[in-house]
């Protein structure tokens, strides 16, 4: 069958196979290590045919319900179905590299995704088969998956990050002599020595480069020594130079045995020569599948021949891509598609007839060679097959790798101690040399409960945020991580030691500070005993045996239950539902200026020596790094071109585009010092002006909104973003147009998605995202990557856009790290930095190649200029002598550009703002404009994500049903009495379920806002003011089903006015609780240390509350005035407890034959709880308003001063 799926598809056939290695046996091949380019010191693995035949993938796009999100799964009622692939064949035998081609959206990744079983099992429905070695179980082969996205852990170095995965990835076998140099093998192979010592980083510290992490992840997955390796683009994000040097290492690590399965956008003209096989997808159907040789004459057989000098898979994609950016291109291109593929349809069918009509005589035979060729395959496997280290090489490596990235996270460290020093301290102080009154006995049963309980569910928070990070590298490596209600055998045990394990006399029967003469023996001190105590508590352990073997036991059920759980609940990926509406899009080429003035002068870019250095604080000692990232960059960038900034990875291409668009903002451990200045026409621009006339399109896509489709984020965005005096039908149709421009029209109502859940594919988010900074018509555009990610055709779309804009007379800059050959001739301006920053030519475009051929570099006629630009500035890593020769003619061309560029003769203008600058300033969306806008938006997005919606509804009902069940029915015993002052005090943690709903929600909308505004799109005041009314409803909502609970469901007075005071305080707590989350998380961009520190603050006001200590300093009771708790605990206790009668047991009475506690009044003067209510109840409404202004005026400062930025 081999043959009928592509012309000549056999392994046989392959001209770049020598005719030894053809000749050698399966097992065999694998063995010798040392023949081809990369020597990398990997054991053999086992050879793996993937076979496709007719593969039809349909997804399931009904929308989820409420039940399928809990239960993971969907009802087969009113299912909806969309297919994504339609009769796919294809062969990809062992020891090749196939490439999935495709336009941006034509099922590249879905392909891949359901060839390494990554797809949710329940959202696909497929037919036909996928097999390897003849197995429909992947699992059966050992295999390795490079995602788009880079998840690594920010504070592990590179060559760390490698060592760690060796030890868990490669065989037991191999030793750590053998690991360390595969490690080394694989750094110098890929291009990482440089960067080897350098930390990940992420979007906060910057560490690595995009490039480098891209390098770093598939550095990861070839430890793991898989037979089969899929890699989904695996080039985005790399430099033309970097992504050859890639793609040869993959061809040689084919060689020796494995299947390499690659999705790829833009392959450069020498990377074509690498693929043995190619299946080239349109609209979800193959229009060719076979061997990379035969796909050219197969083309020009069906009509399509390819132009001289032209990259092949920019050729190739370019006649499987639709063009919809008008409907004329939209017609042509779609009937050539189809063409395409029913060509393709024809020719599979008549190739599977000649194949059985031949090959029917032969088939026993042949079946039984490969049987058996297979099956000695497998035997050999049977002594390689180790999947994973062993399970102790796991746990030492694991914890040896948790403890070094714990050290190395300062916030998190710091945020860990913050938090256990100052509960040390400050409980402390609460509890400080308790007396042996009946207050310090109540005040003993508080200090018992805070040390059992509070700091263990401290700890706990902070532990589940670092696993909501720490899950990604997890559900990448299988590694392990849970918890429920242990505190009752925790306090049982300390109250026991504290209540009677003293020198009591008799034993275990402490006395405290009786006023009444004869101890123990007088009936007047047994409320001063502790056994008192214990039977008032209902503790029924006598010693410490039971409680403490208890403990145990929920130690190991949690430890086994969550490694059970991460076992079991394995991450797949979902799929967004396509939301269903009218096709009457805007079709052709509209203007996308609107109102511009045409008097305006033209802006020019002139940049007069400009450095910049990193300043890194360190946290540990005094000194601190200084890393230089430009070097004196002189160079002008004029309008109506494209300006390019060219340089491989860590070059300071996207650097030098944050500092001129003035986003580079020092914190407390990172200060950027720049040099030099930026003028544009020859006048110094404030910041405000840069910030209106400049709009930034950022490398990755996290600015969209993943639960709104296109459409919508386009629509919100101009509904922002554009000037005021427009109607919303003018900036409707100006983000209509903009779609269309940009060919999003087929994505337009598919939700964005996210990591999770699929939504549209990757080059369309870039597209989508470079559509909403062009919405507001800038005058300048500064776009960082705007094609990394995007096939060749849409990259040469992307290109035709930027050029219409600069047409109109705007100045773009741009970084480019992979281009196509046929737009070099587009660039206005080439600005090459090498790595490090330093300037190798500056100049037009036009004049690059003459200007390195003059210094004896030529550059061939069928090479793509940019690519050979970037050849010649890299420095290659792969061994010594070519680091050498490479570093040594990089210096040269640094030296000589020195030695040789134009002097600077203009000078700066004294004017800071000039007057033609100062008229296109634009202001933000006004609050009346924007503050609609956002409600709308946050509505609907808040709508579609289905954990936003629990975490805001489900939080207080289900505590409020939990405190229920435990509490009901309140009863008026002398028991009683502890247990209603403790349902009081369980009404505070409200509080931490504020700060909770805040984390859930606010940094992901902070972040967002941090963006746009940025983008100067609407004030501090219009995000903040939606934010809080976006809110309120819900704490009404769930703080009303609070109070019915608790008022009338446990045994409180039952009366209105209770139900209405018990609203108020839920409302209120959880408010002034979000409050606290939204100002230290605005304060500190690091979520845990954000955490830590709300923490003390949340459990210092619930230990002060009133209830847990009745003896608290002086000086801390100050403090306790600025805390909601305190006003919450003083009207609460009074409304519920006054009128309630108390009843007791005939040995529970005193000498004078009455109860120790009579009437709630009793219990209020002794928890000294006699306030007015009505005054604490209107301090706590004051609090809710003083603590949401003070997150505010928090944020409002953050966003006027960068210095405040911490982490």
């Amino acid at each position: 069958m081999d043959d009928v799926l592509g012309p000549r598809a056999s392994p046989a056939r392959n001209p770049l196979v020598t005719r030894q290695e053809q000749d050698v046996p399966l097992d065999e091949v694998v063995i010798d290590l040392h023949d081809v380019d990369a020597d990398l010191s990997f054991k053999a693995v086992d050879a793996v045919d993937v076979h496709i035949e007719n593969l039809n993938v349909d997804i399931n796009v009904s929308p989820r319900k409420f039940t399928d999100l809990i239960w993971g799964r969907r009802t087969p009622d009113n299912v909806e179905y969309k297919q994504i692939l339609k009769n796919v064949s294809a062969s990809m035998p062992h020891s090749t590299v196939s490439a999935i081609l495709g336009a941006s959206g034509s099922g590249k990744t879905s392909l891949l995704n359901t060839l390494s079983h990554r797809i949710e099992v329940g959202s696909l429905r497929t037919t036909g088969k996928v097999l390897y070695n003849g197995h429909a179980n992947l699992e059966t082969v050992r295999s390795a998956y490079v995602m788009q996205q880079d998840i690594l852990l920010p504070t592990l170095t590179v060559r760390e990050t490698l060592r760690y995965a060796a030890e868990l990835r490669l065989p037991p076998p191999a030793t750590a002599k053998e690991r360390c140099q595969i490690v080394e093998d694989v750094i110098l192979e890929l291009g990482l020595k440089d960067c080897a010592d350098t930390r990940i980083g992420d979007s906060v510290h910057k560490g690595c480069s995009g490039g480098e992490k891209r390098r770093t992840s598939l550095a990861v997955q070839m430890l793991a020594n898989p037979s089969v390796l899929f890699l989904d683009e695996v080039t985005t994000g790399l430099d033309a130079s970097a992504a050859y040097q890639l793609m040869r290492t993959l061809r040689s690590l084919a060689r020796k045995g494995r299947t390499i399965i690659i999705t790829i956008h833009q392959p450069r003209s020498e990377i074509w020569s690498l693929f043995d096989n190619v299946l080239v997808l349109a609209n979800g159907s193959p229009v060719y599948s076979g061997q990379a040789a035969d796909c050219l004459p197969y083309f020009q057989g069906i009509g399509y021949q390819m132009p001289a000098f032209m990259n092949p898979a920019e050729y190739v994609i370019d006649q499987a891509a639709i063009d919809n950016r008008s409907s004329e291109a939209e017609a042509t291109s779609s009937a050539r598609v189809q063409r395409m593929i029913e060509e393709w349809r024809k020719y599979f069918h008549k190739q599977i007839s000649l194949s059985l009509d031949s090959s029917n005589a032969e088939t026993e035979k042949a079946d039984a060679n490969g049987k058996a060729s297979l099956e000695a395959s497998r035997r050999q496997a049977v002594f390689k097959r180790h999947h994973h280290a062993g399970f102790a090489r796991q746990v030492h490596v694991l914890t040896q790798r948790t403890f070094k990235v714990t050290w190395r996270d300062p916030y998190g460290m710091a945020g860990i101690l913050f938090e256990a020093t100052m509960m040390a301290l400050i409980s402390g102080l609460i509890w400080l040399q308790l007396d042996g009154s009946l207050q310090g006995i109540r005040s003993r049963e508080g200090a018992i409960y805070n040390g059992s309980a509070l700091q263990g569910y401290l700890v706990m928070i902070y532990e589940i945020f670092r696993l909501t990070k720490d899950i990604q590298v997890f559900d990448r490596e299988q590694g392990e991580g849970v918890w429920t209600a242990y505190t009752f055998y925790s306090y049982s045990a300390v109250a026991i030691s504290e209540f009677t394990s003293g020198s009591s006399v008799p034993p275990g029967n402490n006395l405290y500070d009786c006023p009444y003469p004869g101890g123990v023996s007088n009936p007047s001190c047994d409320q001063w005993t502790g056994r008192y105590v214990m039977r008032n508590l209902e503790i029924p352990f006598k010693d410490l045996t039971k409680p403490v073997l208890a403990l145990v036991g929920w130690l190991l059920a949690f430890f086994f239950g969550s490694g059970a759980i991460l076992y079991i609940l394995r991450v797949r990926i979902g799929v967004s539902h396509a939301r269903k509406t009218d096709t009457d899009h805007s079709a052709g080429k509209e203007t996308m200026v609107s109102g511009l003035s045409d008097g305006v002068r033209q802006i020019s870019i002139r940049l007069h020596n400009l450095s910049l250095s990193i300043e890194k604080r360190s946290w540990s000692s005094r000194r601190h790094k200084t890393i230089s990232t430009l070097k004196a960059v002189d160079t002008e960038f004029r309008p109506s071109q494209l300006n390019v900034i060219m340089g491989p990875s860590g070059s300071g291409k996207t650097s030098l585009l944050n500092l001129m668009s003035r986003r580079l903002h020092s914190s407390f451990s990172t200060r950027y010092m720049s040099e030099g200045y930026m003028t544009f026409n020859e006048a110094v621009p404030s910041a405000k002006v840069v910030r209106s006339i400049c709009s930034y399109v950022c490398q990755d896509d996290d600015q969209l909104l993943p639960y709104l489709t296109v459409r919508e984020n386009l629509r919100f965005a101009a509904a922002l973003r554009l000037p005021s005096h427009l109607s919303r039908a003018e900036k409707r149709s100006q983000a209509e147009s903009v779609l269309a421009k940009l060919g999003l029209r087929d994505c337009a109502d598919t939700m964005v998605g996210n990591d999770l859940v699929k939504g549209i594919s990757g080059g369309e988010k870039r597209r989508t995202t470079i559509a909403i900074q062009i919405l507001t018509n800038p005058r300048v555009l500064f776009l960082d990557e705007p094609t990394s990610g995007l096939d060749a055709f849409t990259a040469s779309s992307i290109v035709e856009v930027l050029r219409g804009l600069v047409s109109e007379g705007r100045t773009l800059v741009l970084t480019m790290h992979q281009t196509r050959s046929d737009l070099f001739q587009y660039f206005g301006s080439v600005l090459l930095l090498t790595r490090g920053g330093s300037v190798v030519y500056s100049g037009n475009g036009s004049e690059m190649l003459p200007h390195f051929a003059a210094l004896g570099h030529e550059c061939p006629v069928t090479t793509n200029p940019a690519d050979f630009a970037l050849d010649l500035i890299s420095v290659n890593l792969q061994n010594k002598h070519r680091e050498a020769t490479s570093r040594e003619k990089v210096s040269s061309l640094i030296l000589n550009w020195n030695q040789t560029r134009p002097p600077v003769e203009r000078k700066p203008s004294n004017i800071a703002t000039p007057a033609e600058l100062g008229s296109l300033a634009r202001d933000m969306t006004p609050l009346r404009v924007a503050f609609p806008v956002l409600m709308h938006r946050s509505i609907i997005n808040f709508r579609r994500n289905n954990v936003a919606v629990i975490a805001r509804t489900t939080q207080v009902f289900a505590f409020s049903v939990i405190i229920t069940l435990f509490f009901a029915p309140l009863k008026n015993s002398q028991a009683s009495v502890t247990t209603r002052l403790g349902f009081l005090q369980e009404i505070t943690p409200l509080y931490f379920v504020g700060m909770l709903q805040c984390v859930a929600v606010y940094p992901s909308e902070r972040d967002v806002f941090y963006r746009e505004h940025d983008d100067h799109a609407y004030s501090v005041e219009a995000f903040f003011l939606q934010y809080t009314l976006a809110e309120i409803p819900f704490e009404i909502v769930t703080a009303s089903l609070f109070g019915l609970l608790t008022v009338f469901a446990t045994g409180l007075p039952r009366t209105a006015t209770l139900y209405f005071v018990m609203v108020l305080n839920g409302f209120a707590i959880v408010s002034c609780g979000e409050s606290v989350g939204i100002m230290f998380n605005t304060l500190f961009r690091h979520t845990g240390f954000a955490i830590n520190v709300t923490s003390v603050f949340l459990s210092v006001a619930t230990m002060m509350s009133g209830v847990m200590s009745l003896q608290i300093p002086a000086f801390l009771q100050a403090f306790n005035h600025l805390s909601p708790i305190k006003y919450a605990l003083g009207n609460l206790a009074p409304y519920s407890f006054r009128g309630v009668v108390f009843t007791c047991e005939a040995d529970q009475r005193t000498a004078n034959g009455r109860c120790p506690i009579e009437t709630g009044e009793d219990v209020l003067r002794q928890y000294n709880f006699e306030t007015n209510a009505g005054l604490n109840l209107l301090a706590l409404g004051v609090c809710v308003v003083v603590y949401r202004v003070v997150a505010y005026l928090i944020l409002k400062a953050r966003r006027s001063r960068g210095e405040w930025e911490w982490g």
